[in-house]
């Protein structure tokens, strides 16, 4: 099958067909055209994306954002594999600055924070783990983590650098206490479905900590001044779901997960930041912890 798109059979997240369109612009556009040159750095065939239209829509019912079409597992293929800059990739995490481990470590105290046991005993998975940073920082701090990521290329250096990596969550032994998914969800074409397996493999008393990013205001910014290139949350091609806080806690309902509110992480030395994370992170974006309902989802 030659790269191309396909239609989503309704809303991923309720499976409405009633929606709205907030944008659609053909990807011949010159100015969608410029930006996925420039981007993905001449390595996407344009010629190849002639047929589609960057369409977002929302849905009437639960008032979900997302991409449709989307690319066809064979464009999924060549996106992820090729139209991505991987060396550029691992380098922003090979040259980051202290910050971006400082966050690590900070999640991943809280993490602990959150258990009665020792780290050791703390089984952790960190599912689309990318490069495998956040699962190395998560080993030095003791935890038991396992990474899951389909790039080949990633895989291989997250094993090199020692992390531990599995290639199918069907054949875990143990379920999980923790399940971290960081700008994963963004990029699902069944994000419903997705979230469903992963919590059949998380324990009753386990939590799922979700992150990806943040699309307050999109449908006003689309209907006020149209698609620019600086709406990160539906970047064309590659963020195919656009949350907010609240259609994510509408995600994890459908998995049988409710949010929960993690321990407060504060320090004298940072204090006024530290409450302007918290009030952020607890009640207005979209990185939440959520914790089994203990009801099981429909």
């Amino acid at each position: 099958m030659p790269v191309g798109f396909q239609q989503r059979a309704g809303c991923p997240l309720c499976g409405s067909i009633s929606n709205s369109p907030l944008c659609e612009i053909p990807y011949h556009d010159q100015r969608l055209a410029s930006f996925i040159e420039q981007f993905y750095q001449g390595r996407v065939p344009l010629e190849s994306l002639a047929s589609g239209d960057y369409r977002i829509i929302a849905c009437t019912d639960c008032e979900f954002i997302y991409q449709d079409p989307i690319l066809n597992e064979d464009g999924m293929q060549a996106l992820y594999r090729s139209w991505v800059n991987h060396a550029q990739s691992l380098q922003k995490k090979q040259t980051a600055k202290s910050r971006l481990y400082i966050q690590y470590a900070g999640q991943i105290h809280t993490l602990s924070r959150m258990f009665d046991k020792r780290p050791d005993q703390i089984r952790v998975l960190d599912f689309g783990m990318g490069w495998g940073y956040w699962s190395r920082m998560a080993q030095a701090h003791g935890l038991n983590v396992v990474g899951y990521e389909l790039s080949a290329q990633r895989v291989e250096h997250a094993r090199e650098m020692g992390v531990t990596v599995i290639d199918d969550l069907n054949l875990v032994e143990d379920d999980f206490d923790f399940i971290y998914a960081n700008q994963v969800f963004e990029h699902l074409s069944n994000p419903v479905q997705t979230m469903q397996a992963l919590c059949q493999r998380l324990k009753s008393t386990g939590f799922v900590n979700i992150r990806v990013p943040d699309g307050r205001g999109v449908a006003s910014d689309l209907v006020r001044r149209g698609w620019n290139p600086d709406l990160d949350a539906i970047h064309p091609l590659e963020h195919i779901n656009c949350f907010t806080r609240k259609t994510l806690i509408e995600l994890g309902a459908r998995a049988g997960l409710k949010p929960f509110s993690p321990p407060l992480r504060l320090s004298w030395d940072s204090l006024s930041g530290g409450i302007r994370r918290e009030i952020v992170d607890r009640w207005l974006t979209t990185h939440l912890y959520f914790q089994s309902t203990g009801i099981a989802p429909d």
